[in-house]
């Protein structure tokens, strides 16, 4: 059996990063200590290689406590620890070049993913760090001289146990989901899990007229009918219902709200106008254009497929040319291009899903991410009651939690 000083269960974001810390950690005291990260993949980072469309958005300049949900008061002071630049100069020093896009987005310099992942392997050789692929943990038992973890074929010994196996979105990637019940077997509770930066289920009569569309707009969840939350930019409508970044910042509020409460998402397409100006832009459409189809009124300012499905759902009728239309409809368009409502019934699946909400509750850990409940077990990651926003915020997280959980393992060596 082999045994570690370190092992670290998943090469994923916090995994990666864990390892490295821990053996930066490690070298700074002079500590010759044995560290492995323990990966179910034929390799590590599979997942990392997909975030940001294979772009990797690292972090975000404007990442702060606003942008996550879950136990933020307790998550608080790690982020005020690591700050963007933080992680962004922890980057430079492995040698890897960042540069900021639009709001606030931090990617490598050169767009690719892989970069990300090829730096922290190189670093990770560099430091001594061995990577254990095809081994999936069963399960992780207390011993003697620390913790025995059992594959289905196999076992290591390791002194201190870092959990960064990930949450359960994405399994084609490899996320089981298995951390959490490794967690549990050491007497940690779990939070409810669900879905979140996913697309969200409408009508599907309504979806896939519009399927391939895309708008500029502003997006608001209603709960029971009252206004929640609302996000601008681009709404995406897919043969399911409604995508695109700002619905998936709903979408966490909508799996948390789950089936108890009536979902509607309200668009407005054009959120610089008001009713009246639309209005005003509909009658002269009608002065100028009277042939128009009544249903291509709104193609000179909106999607012509997002146009056409307004207009008929504010008429309750098959149109006919534009100069026919009363007062009274033009004024039901114009109100149903700032209130283009549907319900929502749910989610997509853990496959469509960016991230997992919900998970160990970080009060069952300590400021240094060690169990409370178990002494040199720690946890990292997309594991515990933390998720962020869409925008690299998730990912901030990862580099974070992993660099605490890593050093404070190495350091109680």
């Amino acid at each position: 059996m082999d045994s570690y000083d370190i092992a670290v269960i998943g090469g994923g974001a916090s995994g990666l990063m864990a390892a490295a810390a821990a053996a930066q950690e490690c070298g700074k005291k002079h500590i010759h200590a044995k560290i492995a990260v323990l990966e179910a993949n034929p390799r590590v980072g599979k997942k990392l290689l997909a975030t940001g469309n294979g772009r990797c958005n690292l972090t975000n300049s404007n990442a702060d406590i606003t942008h996550y949900h879950g136990d933020t008061a307790l998550a608080a002071p790690l982020l005020d620890k690591y700050t963007p630049q933080e992680i962004i100069s922890r980057f430079a020093s492995f040698g890897l070049l960042c540069k900021e896009l639009d709001e606030g987005r931090v990617y490598p310099y050169n767009l690719q993913a892989s970069a990300v992942l090829d730096i922290l392997r190189f670093q990770l050789d560099r430091l001594g760090v061995e990577t254990v692929c095809d081994f999936t943990v069963a399960s992780v038992q207390k011993s003697v001289s620390g913790f025995t973890v059992f594959s289905d074929s196999d076992r290591v010994g390791a002194k201190r146990v870092i959990l960064a196996c990930g949450g359960k979105a994405y399994p084609q990637l490899g996320s089981t989901g298995s951390g959490y019940q490794i967690a549990s077997s050491f007497g940690h509770s779990v939070t409810t899990l669900f879905p979140a930066l996913v697309q969200v289920k409408t009508d599907p009569r309504r979806a896939k007229p519009l399927k391939g569309a895309r708008s500029a707009g502003t997006a608001t969840l209603f709960l029971n009918g009252k206004p929640v939350k609302t996000v601008s930019g681009e709404i995406q409508f897919t043969e399911n219902g409604l995508s695109g970044i700002c619905i998936f910042e709903l979408s966490r509020l909508v799996g948390e709200a789950g089936r108890a409460q009536k979902a509607e998402i309200s668009l407005d397409l054009l959120p610089e106008y008001s009713a009246e100006e639309i209005l005003s832009m509909l009658r002269n459409t009608k002065k100028v254009l009277g042939n128009l189809p009544a249903d291509d009124i709104l193609s000179g300012c909106v999607h012509k497929l997002v146009g056409r499905e307004v207009v008929r759902a504010a008429l309750m009728r098959t149109p006919g040319r534009a100069v026919e239309l009363k007062t009274a409809e033009l004024v039901s368009i114009a109100d149903r291009v700032k209130d283009f409502r549907f319900e929502v019934f749910g989610t997509l699946t853990w496959k469509d899903a960016q991230i997992t909400a919900g998970g160990v509750p970080l009060r069952e850990t300590d400021e240094n991410l060690q169990s409370r409940l178990c002494p040199g077990l720690y946890l990292a990651g997309e594991l515990l009651n933390i998720d962020g926003d869409c925008g690299g915020f998730n990912l901030h997280w990862a580099w974070s939690t992993g660099i605490t959980a890593g050093s404070a393992a190495a350091f109680s060596l």
